[in-house]
């Protein structure tokens, strides 16, 4: 009897144990699908864009020591005029910055329509000077394109209304 006792208490204790085992393989697994899912990626939220920099395309010829750079910029009116300031910075090569900046004229009535004003900017710094430029206080691209041979940009015409 007491063998049948132990035999009991055997298949209890291994019953037990067997349901223990697969309990905790089954839990891993369970924890181990769960954890799969809470880990995957979160849907990408797109963020705005930064708005672009404007981009202003110009020539540009270094002759005899000066830089003469020239170009049109769009204006939101006609009323709007274009006005500059050249800053050098003391480095070599030297820092310039062209700092363009409209000017409403408010003394006529304007017609909201996009105007293109020209710019004739000169300036004497090393022909190897790093030039940026501004408009209206903001960051703006600058893209030289270097005149050709033989061309004279000083003959480019500014119509400043005025």
């Amino acid at each position: 009897m007491e063998n049948k006792r132990i035999n009991v208490i055997l298949a209890v204790v291994i019953i037990l144990s067997v349901a223990v085992v697969s309990g905790i393989i089954f839990w891993s697994w369970w924890s181990g699908r769960t954890t799969n899912i809470i880990e995957e990626p979160l849907p990408q939220v797109e963020t705005p864009l930064k708005a672009p920099e404007k981009i202003v395309t110009a020539k540009h010829q270094f002759k005899d020591g000066t830089h003469t750079i020239v170009g049109e910029i769009d204006m939101p009116t006609p009323c709007h005029l274009l006005d500059w300031d050249v800053v050098i910075a003391e480095s070599f090569p030297e820092q310039v910055t062209v700092n363009f900046k409209s000017v409403y004229n408010s003394a006529d009535v304007c017609v909201q329509v996009v105007t293109q004003q020209r710019f004739k900017v000169t300036f004497d710094a090393s022909e190897n000077a790093v030039i940026s430029a501004t408009l209206d206080g903001k960051k703006i691209i600058l893209n030289l394109i270097e005149a050709l041979e033989g061309e004279n940009l000083d003959d480019f015409d500014l119509f400043i209304k005025g």
